[in-house]
Order: C-alpha cells, then sequence, then structure tokens
C-alpha cells in the first residue's frame, strides 16, 4: 500500500499541473498578475503586462491597453467617471497587431465610450493594405457597461478578431455596440443589448443649427448594434430590449460629414455584408433587423461623401447577410431588407398587435429613381404568430426573384404578397423638426408615427 505522503505528493503535483493547463488555455497565467493598487485609483493606469485589479476602490481615469499577450482582470472594480473618454481603451499604432488579450469581470459607467478598441491612425490606411496589421483573439468578458455618454462598447475601423460576449450593455447615449467601417470578423455573443440610444439624436428632442439659424429635432434615437460598413462577423445568442431605435442595424456610413468634420472623415471602403445574425432574442423594439436600413432614408444633413443618385439619397450596402433562427417578441417590424442577395431562415415572430409584420422587402427609393428593386432575397421556413395577422411577410414598392418558400403564420402556409407604404422619417435619424429659439427649447414629446393599419390578407 503506497504511504500517505507519497499519496498526497501526487495529489498536489496533480492540481499543480491542472491549474497551469487551465491558465494556459487563456494564454495568460493569472497568479503572475500584478495587482494594481487603490493609490492609482485617480490616474489613467496604461497595462502593458497582465493586471488585476483592487476591488475596493472606485476608478476614475480608466485604463490603456497597449500590448499583447495579457489579461486585465478587474475583479468587479468599478471604473466610473462623469467627464472621462474612454473607461477601458485597446490601441496601438496602426501599423503594429495586437493579440491574445482578454478583459473580463469589470463595471464600467459613464465614460464616452466605456469601452473602445481602435488602431490609431487608422483612417490614412491605403486601400488593399487596411489589414497588413491585425488583430486577434480580443477578448472581453463577464462585464458590465453603463450609461455611457456616446457608444457604449466601440469597435473601430478596421479592427478584427474581438469577441464580446456575457456582459451588460445597457442605458448607451448612442449605439450600444458599434462596428465602424472596415472592422471584420468579430463575434458577439450572450450579450444583453438593452434600453440604449435615447441621448444621440434621441426623441426627447435637441438643437441643431444651419447656416446660422437653430432647429429643434425629435428624433429616432440610435440602435442596440450598429453594424456600419463591417463585414463577416458572428452576432449569436444575444438578448435585444428596449433601444431607442431598434436591435440591429446594417448600413454603409455614406462618408458622413466629409467638409464639416473632415479631421474625423475617411472613405468607408465596404459593406455591411456577410455577417451572420443568429439565436437572438429581439423584444419590445420598433425595429428588430433592418438590413441597408439608410437606402430610403434622406441624408441630406449628413456631408455626405458618397453620391446622390437623388437629392438626399445615397446608395447603401448589406449584401450577403443570413438573419437565422432568432426570436422577435412584439417588433413593429421584425426584419427590413432593403438590399439584395440576404438569406432570412427559420425565424420566429410572436406579437399580440395585428400591425406588426414579421418580414418586409422593401427599398423605396432606389426602386422608383433607378428601376432597382431588392433583388435574389432568400425567404424561407419562417414562422409567425402575431395575433390578428396571418399574412405577416410583405413586399412594398415591388421586389425580384425572392425566393420564398415554406413559410408560415399559426401552423398554415402564408402567402407573400403587396404591402402598404411603411411611415418615413422627415431625415436620417429625425421625426420631426421646427424653428426654435435656444433661449426658449420648445416643451412636449416626440410626435407619434403610428403603425399602419392591418393589412388585409394575400389573394
Amino acid at each position: 500500500m503506497m504511504p500517505a505522503w507519497k499519496l498526497l505528493i501526487i495529489i498536489m503535483f496533480a492540481v499543480a499541473v491542472a491549474c497551469v493547463a487551465a491558465a494556459t488555455e487563456t494564454g495568460v497565467i493569472e497568479l503572475e498578475s500584478q495587482l494594481v493598487s487603490c493609490d492609482r485609483a485617480d490616474t489613467r493606469v496604461t497595462i502593458a503586462a497582465s493586471a488585476r485589479l483592487d476591488p475596493s476602490c472606485t476608478w476614475t481615469k480608466g485604463f490603456r491597453i497597449v500590448a499583447s499577450n495579457l489579461m486585465l482582470n478587474c475583479q468587479g472594480a468599478r471604473i466610473v467617471t462623469t467627464d472621462g473618454r474612454y473607461g477601458i481603451l485597446i490601441t496601438t499604432p496602426s501599423d503594429v497587431a495586437l493579440a491574445n488579450i482578454t478583459v473580463r469581470n469589470c463595471h464600467v459607467e459613464g465614460f464616452l465610450n466605456n469601452f473602445r478598441i481602435t488602431r490609431a491612425g487608422f483612417r490614412s490606411l491605403a486601400e488593399g493594405r487596411e489589414y497588413d496589421h491585425t488583430y486577434s483573439n480580443i477578448v472581453i468578458e463577464n462585464s458590465t457597461f453603463l450609461n455611457s455618454r456616446g457608444v457604449g462598447v466601440f469597435i473601430d475601423g478596421y479592427v478584427t478578431g474581438v469577441t464580446l460576449r456575457n456582459s451588460r450593455i445597457e442605458g448607451s447615449g448612442s449605439a450600444g455596440v458599434y462596428l465602424e467601417a472596415g472592422s471584420k470578423d468579430n463575434i458577439i455573443e450572450h450579450n444583453r443589448i438593452v434600453n440604449n440610444g435615447y441621448k444621440q439624436n434621441g426623441p426627447n428632442g435637441q438643437f441643431f443649427n444651419v447656416a446660422g439659424i437653430s432647429f429643434w429635432f425629435w428624433g429616432t434615437g440610435r440602435e442596440g448594434l450598429a453594424i456600419d460598413g463591417s463585414r463577416n462577423n458572428r452576432i449569436v445568442n444575444n438578448y435585444f430590449s428596449g433601444n431607442s431605435a431598434g436591435a440591429i442595424f446594417l448600413y454603409k456610413n455614406c462618408g458622413e460629414f466629409e467638409s464639416q468634420r473632415p479631421q474625423h472623415w475617411f472613405h468607408r471602403r465596404y459593406g455591411a455584408d456577410g455577417n451572420l445574425i443568429e439565436g437572438n432574442t429581439i423584444n419590445e423594439e420598433d425595429n428588430g433587423v433592418w438590413i441597408a436600413s439608410r437606402m430610403s432614408e434622406n441624408t441630406l444633413f449628413m456631408d455626405c461623401s458618397d453620391s446622390f443618385y437623388l437629392p438626399g439619397f445615397v446608395l447603401d450596402y448589406a449584401r450577403g447577410n443570413v438573419v437565422r433562427a432568432n426570436e422577435f417578441r412584439n417588433v413593429s417590424y421584425g426584419i427590413r431588407v432593403e438590399d439584395d442577395g440576404n438569406s432570412i431562415t427559420d425565424n420566429r415572430f410572436f406579437g399580440n398587435d395585428a400591425a406588426l409584420q414579421a418580414v418586409i422587402i422593401r427599398t423605396r427609393f432606389r426602386t422608383l429613381a433607378l428601376r432597382q428593386p431588392v433583388d435574389n432575397t432568400t425567404v424561407t421556413g419562417n414562422q409567425a404568430f402575431i395575433a390578428g395577422n396571418n399574412n405577416p411577410y410583405r413586399w412594398i414598392h415591388g421586389q425580384r426573384d425572392t425566393h420564398y418558400d415554406t413559410n408560415k403564420s399559426f401552423g398554415r402556409t402564408a402567402g407573400f404578397c403587396e404591402g402598404r407604404k411603411l411611415p418615413r422619417n422627415t431625415f436620417l435619424f429625425v421625426v420631426d423638426f421646427e424653428l426654435a429659439d435656444t433661449d426658449d427649447p420648445p416643451a412636449g414629446e416626440l410626435p407619434m408615427v403610428p403603425l399602419p393599419k392591418p393589412l388585409a390578407p394575400c389573394q
């Protein structure tokens, strides 16, 4: 029989090996991380090696991560401000790659961007050389991002290889999560993205100035997730609810503010193409998934560098996207499709108002001006349970070569036919506006844009 002391040594060795193996899976041995103590809580801290925060204090200036192969474990620490720019910033020059960074267990609140990942100088990258130096295996997990003044979690231009998971993004002044033009191959999974977008262009109203004349406008606010010219991302198993404009919008920025803000302008080269949106739950939103969300929106005031095909209207680009096996609950417009070659399959729609729609294929002004209705959409295997609406799959302003098959409403095969025009905003983000005195803001709430009346059944 083996002596007890030998057995104890074997057990201790096995435990040590298991601990090292578990740590190696993340690329960082946590026990080697440095403790950042509370005497630095009111300074901006640069992280270049694995670190963990003392959770007993509130960190007010944020953190800047500048190196690969590290972990920042906040250990539940609060990173909070009322005027800071970035809560946690990951950045290198655009000719330096980054890899194997994990940020976890953080509570970040009140910054302009609670989390931002960027490549300094990315706006000047030459076409075809944008991905010579990439980011990979950047993981943000098990964290909370609350009440940012702008975007909650911002994944910047030409950033790749980011995973945002098991986190809560709530109360952002602008979009909850933003995938900037040129970013690609990122994963947004198992997050709660709720109640974002009520400040920027929001429904409570704000001033804007044109040629010295002040206007007050009421807006749509922003969406939970903006996919702005970002490609080949996976948006899976998230929960969206109560965001101001809707859940997920896919579009290509028109090159906004080219002359008004030239220091921030860059050419958006790619559409919001090839994204997978799967297994998400979308609850109580005006819009669920809106593909090419700016195709029929007037962007006249946006100072676009893209050419207008009608005054105020530019072509939007969002193709080859797959929207599959999602669940929509009481969403006014479940899936809106305004560009070509997208696939809408095996989704489920539930609602208690006959005016709610499951799938709408339409692009108003492109169809009227260019004779180019939405082309080559696949709509198959969807199921709807919307009270009083047996035909919630519609096209408006024409469609071409739609593959439509085995879509059901309350278990019965549902038709695919023309619907009514949808309500349209005055301009992008703008529901209504009026001349205003900056010393005397208008009173009252956002003018309501009602849903269309329930549609007649398909013939």
